[in-house]
Parts: structure tokens; C-alpha cells; sequence
């Protein structure tokens, strides 16, 4: 015990500015790092605008879909619609007719043989 006494005889004493500046130091490590700190409230409130306008997306998605509902129990017709544009429905007797635009073709088409000194990758 004799030795830890003279220890701490030489350490120098502090002064009752850096205990204060030392307590307000602990008091605030765990306001901002702690369980309930202010950076962990940051985070939280960034996920929940991230939730937030995921949500808001889907309630359209809904609404959307809740329309398509009602456009199906209104109209017999609307089933049918959709199958025709989505599944390619054709009914006996009827012929299918798509318009499509000329491709043209690409540059470097196999048609063209390459030439002598032609490097292609």
C-alpha cells in the first residue's frame, strides 16, 4: 500500500476546471453514442422517411389495383380486354395481325465476310 500512496502523491492534482470539463465529457458520451443518443435517433428517423415513401408507393399500388377490381365487376368486358393485350387471347374464327417497324440491320452483321487485315474482337 505504500507504493501506490507515493503514486499518487506524484501525480499532479487536478484542477477543478478539468474534473467539470471531465464530468461534462461523460455526461455527454452517452447522449450522442448511447442507447438513446441523438446519432441513433438520426438513423431511426432516416429509415422511417425511407418506410414513409415506401408505403406511399404501395397505398398507389393499391388504389390502382382497387380501381382494376372495380373496372372488373363493372364491366364483363374488362377480363376479357386484359387477356386479349396481356396473354394474346384470339378467339376461334379470328386472325392475329401485329404491325411491326423494318429492323435495320447491325454494322458488323455476319452477312458481311470480314476483310484481310480485319481484326474483330
Amino acid at each position: 500500500m505504500g507504493r501506490l500512496a507515493e503514486f499518487l502523491k506524484k501525480l499532479p492534482t487536478p484542477s477543478l476546471t478539468s474534473v467539470l470539463l471531465g464530468a461534462l465529457i461523460l455526461l455527454q458520451f452517452p447522449l450522442w453514442f448511447g442507447q438513446g443518443g441523438w446519432i441513433r435517433v438520426w438513423r431511426l428517423e432516416r429509415q422511417i422517411e425511407v418506410r414513409e415513401t415506401e408505403n406511399e408507393a404501395k397505398r398507389q399500388r393499391i388504389l390502382e389495383l382497387e380501381a382494376e377490381v372495380r373496372d372488373f365487376k363493372s364491366s364483363p368486358r374488362a377480363a376479357e380486354e386484359r387477356a386479349r393485350y396481356e396473354l394474346g387471347l384470339i378467339k376461334p374464327g379470328e386472325s392475329f395481325v401485329q404491325w411491326a417497324k423494318p429492323v435495320a440491320p447491325a454494322s458488323g452483321s455476319l452477312k458481311d465476310p470480314p476483310k484481310k487485315g480485319d481484326a474483330r474482337p
